[in-house]
């Protein structure tokens, strides 16, 4: 495939600063692709980062086949634009809803939007559990020795 171009004059100063970002794929309101990046990554322009989260949600998310052309028009495109992430020093510090979450612990990492506990209908016990599935580690891991970060985000969709 070719390179995207961009209109560089379209590109306000808005899209021009670093910003960290999600772009969520759903076909008939079930997960088709999500990826998106943190730090430690330097954040990208917001054009960039939202550009290459949407290329990778698309056709790069492990989890599921490459969105065909036929999908395209289907999906719903959600972008989340991600505050600053901040460490935080107890589970107090995380409302569900408010906030996304990232589990860091021994080298595993995993992260949930502020959105899918609530999409889920989980509790905040639940969603760690599950936060700690994901990064690969028995459902109770977060319960000692694990680090949490805390953000918001801004969602677009279409």
């Amino acid at each position: 495939t070719g390179e995207f171009k961009f209109d560089k004059y379209a590109i306000t100063e808005t899209l021009r600063k670093p910003t960290h970002s999600f772009v969520t794929l759903k076909l008939r309101n079930m997960l088709r692709g999500c990826i998106g990046s943190l730090p430690p990554m330097a954040a990208d322009p917001m054009y960039l980062s939202v550009h290459q989260n949407a290329i990778n949600a698309a056709l790069r998310d492990w989890r599921f086949p490459p969105v065909t052309p036929a999908e395209l028009e289907r999906l719903d495109v959600h972008i989340s634009l991600l505050s600053p992430v901040k460490d935080i020093k107890s589970l107090d510090e995380f409302h569900i809803g408010e906030h996304g979450i990232i589990l860091i612990k021994g080298g595993h990492r995993a992260v949930y939007l502020p959105e899918v506990a609530v999409e889920q209908g989980w509790s905040k016990e639940e969603t760690l559990e599950s936060l700690s599935e994901k990064a690969g580690l028995p459902s109770d891991a977060w319960k000692q020795g694990a680090r949490f970060q805390v953000f918001s985000s801004v969602v677009l969709s279409k």
